[in-house]
């Protein structure tokens, strides 16, 4: 999957929303808002209950039915639910699922969060799923709450291809790529023979034009016919061309980074459908596309608590499993003093930039929210002064510390404007944990050596 990478992202000043920086969709938002652009898209009805679930399942008419749990995290499909016993269900653990991992002993199991079942089968398997904690490889051990379900109709796929828009920047614009063999790791197949996949660079000045739609559709097509597979595509190509015009439109419309089609499939007409997608938004353009961000604000339970406090305060933060918590003003070089931790044999607990208009206020609440975590021992403050003064984040730090009491080691590291003034206000400070450093590396085998 092609991935965000961490940024810094301005947040309006009219804007009241808490975790913009954070928007991710669900399946079924996501197929809705194509859809709406003109996407072939599989059939499907969202619930959030077992009753609607049943509903959903009358509506779409088959004999059989694919539900699907709905977190914002990948490998649904060999995830595995839990809840409590209160459910009335039993499952035995999956193997290599460690039960006292992160569910209660109590717990029961579920294997897969997405499954095809039989009509009479939909109230059972919603009541499993709702209400239960689906972990997957991409979730991290805590996993998702499963709050709801997309019932989707169970779809006949000849051709599972791949297919994504993305931005660019050795074009500096759009680039569509595109491969006949989807369904799988788009990067491997990339690595192992690069002659599979397709890349079409679309002129973000004119948009997208029919020689573009078809040096994506004709490639897909030679693509099928390198594997020796039948295919109607050929025959439906004025259609897959509209398909591929829709979804660059949609890709400018809202203003998104990345929309990815994995697979883009051939029904058995030769129709092509969006069968599964995952879309990426700009997060600086909440402020013109607010009936999407409005979407993104249901998903609230999906996001890190942590960094959803974060943006409150105006910050940049996304957890991981460490013990040092970083406060650091601005990504790269918060980024490199989480690489200097590591190598100095510490494990950073989160990623936070303070960027360089923080306030005091701003800096406690820093705090604030990296001492929220359990498994912080030790904080390194990190901070080269340049919009950012020294002396603001050396009175928020002493202003945090001594509100908050603070107990654990915390290593400060200021270099650049108002240097003196910084030192000078944490030296006065008197704080009993405080350990001063005199650069990165300093800081970093401190940190490490106060939770040693």
């Amino acid at each position: 999957m092609l991935s965000r990478t961490i940024r810094r992202a301005a947040k309006p000043a009219t804007t009241t929303r808490s975790f913009e920086r954070y928007l991710n969709l669900h399946e079924y938002q996501s197929s809705a808002l194509m859809k709406e652009n003109g996407i072939n898209v599989p059939v499907g009805i969202a619930a959030h209950s077992a009753k609607e679930a049943i509903a959903a399942a009358e509506e779409i008419g088959d004999a059989e039915v694919v539900i699907k749990s709905q977190i914002l995290a990948g490998g649904r499909g060999l995830g595995t639910i839990w809840k409590s016993v209160s459910s009335g269900y039993s499952y035995p653990p999956p193997p290599g699922m460690n039960a006292s991992c992160c569910a209660p002993p109590s717990a029961t199991y579920l294997q897969g969060g997405v499954h095809v079942i039989k009509k009479e089968q939909v109230e059972a398997y919603a009541n499993k799923m709702l209400g239960g904690t689906l972990v997957t490889k991409q979730s991290g051990p805590e996993g998702k709450p499963v709050t709801t379900l997309l019932m989707a109709k169970k779809m006949e796929l000849v051709n599972e291809m791949y297919l994504s828009i993305t931005l660019d920047r050795t074009t500096m614009g759009p680039l569509i790529v595109a491969c006949a063999k989807g369904g799988t790791s788009i990067e491997d197949t990339a690595a192992e023979d690069p002659s599979w996949i397709i890349k079409c660079p679309v002129d973000i000045s004119k948009g997208i034009t029919k020689e573009n739609t078809k040096t994506v559709v004709d490639g897909l097509i030679a693509g099928l016919d390198r594997m020796g597979v039948a295919s109607q595509l050929k025959d439906k190509k004025e259609d897959a061309y509209k398909q591929i015009e829709n979804l660059y439109n949609m890709f400018v419309k809202y203003d998104c980074t990345m929309v990815e089609v994995n697979p883009i499939a051939e029904d058995p007409s030769g129709l092509l459908l969006a069968a599964d997608a995952k879309i990426g938004f700009d997060d600086n353009a909440a402020f013109r596309q607010q009936e999407v961000f409005d979407m993104g604000e249901k998903n609230v339970d999906q996001v890190d608590p942590r960094e959803v406090a974060a943006a409150e305060f105006d910050l940049n933060y996304v957890g991981l499993d460490g013990n040092i918590g970083c406060m650091v003003n601005g990504a790269g070089l918060a980024m490199a003093t989480m690489d200097i931790a590591s190598q100095k044999g510490g494990e950073p607990a989160n990623f936070l930039d303070v960027g360089g208009s923080a306030s005091v206020k701003n800096i406690k609440g820093a705090f604030e929210i990296i001492t929220r975590d359990p498994k912080v021992k030790c904080i390194l403050v990190n901070i080269f002064g340049g919009i950012m003064k020294c002396d603001v984040i050396a009175e928020g730090v002493k202003q945090a510390a001594a509100e908050m009491d603070l107990k654990i080691p915390l290593v400060v590291r200021l270099e650049g404007t108002n240097v003196a003034a910084g030192n000078k206000i944490i030296k006065d400070a008197n704080l009993a944990t405080l350990i001063s450093a005199d650069d990165l590396d300093d800081a970093a085998e401190k940190a490490v050596q106060a939770i040693s």
